[in-house]
């Protein structure tokens, strides 16, 4: 993953299969099939069963088929986390190739004009994009669970539906974890412009369960969203929206710049604004 201040592209809680390879301290070769926990366009998130040592060396591969191998040269950035089934750890790709995870990731840049983000596959070449939804796109999405979009690679209007992960399961949830720390900066103020919009939300905040939320409206600056935890103002948060329980998801930073309670519903109404 990069430790630029900013960065490289969105990172997706997807679960993908990979070798990861490296020699240990006594020189000798070790393998070992891991899933990702999270991924982007310059590195992964891995869980793996030997405790390494920052800096060290990793091959990843990815079997295609009998024939086909993609391979990357990696280098372990930090250890994150640890559990009973090993250590977590954020691995940066040196020199990043674009289809060794065969998705295409936009700039964050891209992301100026977005309403939400999600992993999306075309029903034709089942090539997967982060796409950045407009209001137009999410509306779709929120009603038929698909958007119509020109797919570059078939060069021709096609069905877009939620890519799911390539193991059964669905995505594990890394802990929440900014590898880069930037300052906190809220998203300008122009252009928020409210939609109203019903879909499901994933809360995420580092050392507390992860929840299912209602969201109830976005803008290109923030969202509304109803929980049943009360989260104070100026909590930093990350959420996934929208979001489908089992299959692929996108975290963003977010701020909660308002609380209130509901009584009628035993509620609470937060507003938050993304974080950049």
């Amino acid at each position: 993953m990069s430790t630029d201040k900013t960065r490289q592209s969105d990172r997706v809680a997807l679960r993908v299969p990979v070798e990861a390879s490296w020699y240990n301290s006594s020189g000798q070769p070790v393998a070992q099939t891991v899933e990702t926990l999270l991924i982007s366009r310059g590195g992964a998130v891995l869980r793996l069963a030997e405790q390494l040592a920052t800096g060290q060396e990793v091959l990843l591969q990815r079997h295609m088929s009998d024939t086909v191998c993609k391979t990357a040269h990696a280098t372990v950035v930090t250890e994150i986390d640890r559990d009973p089934r090993g250590f977590i750890y954020a691995v940066a790709i040196r020199d990043p190739q674009p289809d060794f995870w065969d998705i295409d990731f936009p700039t964050p840049a891209q992301a100026a004009d977005a309403l939400a983000r999600m992993l999306m596959e075309c029903s034709f070449c089942r090539r997967r994009e982060i796409v950045y939804l407009n209001e137009l796109e999410l509306k779709s999405f929120e009603v038929r669970k698909c958007v119509a979009r020109i797919c570059r690679h078939c060069s021709a209007p096609s069905i877009w539906t939620e890519a799911r992960s390539e193991e059964r399961g669905g995505p594990e949830r890394a802990e929440a974890s900014d590898l880069s720390s930037p300052a906190d900066q809220v998203q300008p103020s122009r252009n928020r412009a409210r939609i109203k919009a019903r879909v499901l939300a994933c809360i995420r905040r580092r050392g507390f369960q992860e929840e299912i939320a209602v969201c109830e409206d976005l803008s290109r600056g923030g969202l509304a969203f109803r929980s049943r935890n009360q989260y104070p103002e100026g909590t930093r948060l990350e959420i996934a929206v929208p979001f489908t329980p089992g299959n692929s998801a996108i975290f963003v930073p977010i701020r909660i710049v308002s609380s209130r309670l509901i009584p009628a519903a035993g509620l609470y109404r937060h507003g938050a604004a993304y974080l950049k």
